[in-house]
């Protein structure tokens, strides 16, 4: 093997790294929603704010005075980027609140392809025969899923989890529209509108000591160190690798909740779970590149 393959290959092996650990901790989503005491406006309140201290924090080391210019440099598309991901960050916090974990990481896992029918509809994007029929076969394993929460709570989570989708992937397709657009200044307003769109609604008083670290470490793993752990590995894998390693979040998420606290996927979610899946991966093993993502 030659110096520049072993580079190649050694460059692979940590990029694999970086998106498997942005990956895990993204998972810890659902763990963290059912470890706090807080209710969801309260929780997305906190989260909110610790995020938003760190990144403005980030953001002031690296830009500096000239901070405002990056700002601006979003244009209209950066705004529109943020508004999707305010309602990405509202839709998955009070669907964990409303639907078991599992539900929710099965119809989240369709966010790839979801993005490829956006960018099919919004960019003209070429979209195949073997991504039709992978889209048809998670829409199908998403049904089975959710014929298990008829009626209740459960039906309200996973409606929210389907907008969630829908607005995760609009993200994906406006940053893969807009490749130059600056990634913090959208993430900034984003989590800043979260904080002010929550806090009318919260209830500080009801935030314990434990709860406080609970939001901390939520804010900043969220906001902070799984976006920099996807960025940094992403960039040394093809697109569409990212995406198959993200899509193990399917796994991951409901199997931490299922040992931290009992919540077992109910039978529709572990066979809708599946076949979602499976579609997702044939697709992005089988594509020659895919869609870069966000952090929820």
């Amino acid at each position: 093997m030659t110096e520049t393959a072993e580079g190649a290959r050694r460059r692979e092996l940590v990029g694999v790294a970086l998106v498997s650990g942005a990956t895990l901790v993204w998972a810890l989503t659902g763990f963290y929603t059912r470890a706090l005491t807080t209710d969801m406006w309260t929780t997305l309140a906190g989260r909110s704010l610790f995020g938003l201290v760190i990144l403005l924090a980030l953001f002031l080391v690296h830009q500096g005075r000239g901070g405002w210019r990056q700002f601006v440099s979003m244009g209209r598309w950066g705004v529109a980027h943020a508004a999707a991901s305010v309602v990405c960050a509202v839709t998955t916090v009070t669907s964990l609140y409303n639907t078991t974990v599992a539900n929710n990481t099965v119809i989240y896992a369709t966010a790839p392809i979801v993005a490829i029918g956006l960018a099919w509809v919004f960019l003209g994007e070429r979209i195949d025969r073997r991504t039709i029929a992978a889209g048809l076969v998670s829409l199908a394993g998403v049904a089975i899923c959710v014929s298990g929460s008829t009626g209740g709570v459960h039906l309200v989570g996973d409606l929210l989890a389907v907008a969630m989708t829908l607005s995760f992937a609009a993200m994906t397709v406006i940053s893969r529209a807009h490749p130059t657009m600056p990634v913090l200044p959208p993430n900034i307003l984003a989590v800043a509108v979260n904080l002010l769109v929550a806090l009318p609604f919260a209830d500080p008083r009801s935030v314990g000591t434990t709860d406080v670290a609970l939001l901390a470490a939520f804010g900043v793993t969220n906001f902070v160190l799984a976006g920099t752990l996807y960025l940094a590995g992403s960039a040394r894998l093809p697109a569409a690798r990212s995406s198959l390693i993200i899509t193990l979040d399917i796994v991951f998420s409901p199997a931490l909740v299922w040992l931290a606290f009992g919540e077992a996927p109910s039978l529709q979610a572990m066979i809708g779970g599946t076949i979602v899946f499976a579609a997702v991966v044939a697709n992005i093993a089988t594509a020659r590149d895919g869609g870069a993502t966000r952090s929820r």
